[in-house]
């Protein structure tokens, strides 16, 4: 190799090992910067809300939103439930729109508030297990597309 080369390679290894520091010693960024706030509801939550209101309200009821199935339901023990974490799997990340609670914080009566995509074939499967396992755990959930009246019926018995 001729001494041009050599200073060449020297020059190019240099530079990349130049390169390798400025990159390990740039600082990270600040990932909390890169988040936006959004309502707790959508719109059409919103409104179906304020039509709940007065109904928990006249049975001394609280209205909690958007709780996940995972602090509802918990999977059987893994002594006795060799699938587990397919069960933790299929709950961890579903929530129910609105839950009605009486002063102690238990739950009465579990509301999910349906619309248009829950006739898509994924969300028919998603809608068929949350029913099944909160049935199966005796919590009483309602579907409803934004009528508040069974709700109050189912109340009042």
């Amino acid at each position: 190799m001729k001494t041009d080369e050599i200073l060449l390679l020297i020059a190019v290894v240099s530079f990349i090992i130049f390169v390798i520091w400025l990159v390990r010693r740039r600082k990270a960024p600040d990932i909390t910067k890169l988040y936006d706030p959004v309502p707790i509801l959508t719109d059409r939550e919103f409104e179906f809300y304020e039509r709940l209101r007065p109904v928990a309200e006249e049975f001394g009821l609280q209205i909690f939103t958007k709780i996940r199935l995972a602090d509802l339901i918990v999977p059987k023990p893994k002594a006795e439930n060799p699938f587990w974490m397919e069960c933790f799997n299929k709950i961890r990340s579903k929530h129910i729109d609105f839950a009605l609670a009486d002063e102690n914080a238990a739950i009465v009566m579990l509301i999910e508030l349906d619309d248009s995509t829950h006739d898509r074939p994924d969300r028919v499967e998603r809608d068929d297990f949350v029913n099944a396992v909160l049935e199966n755990t005796g919590y009483i959930l309602i579907r409803t597309y934004g009528e508040t009246d069974e709700i109050a019926e189912l109340l009042s018995d």
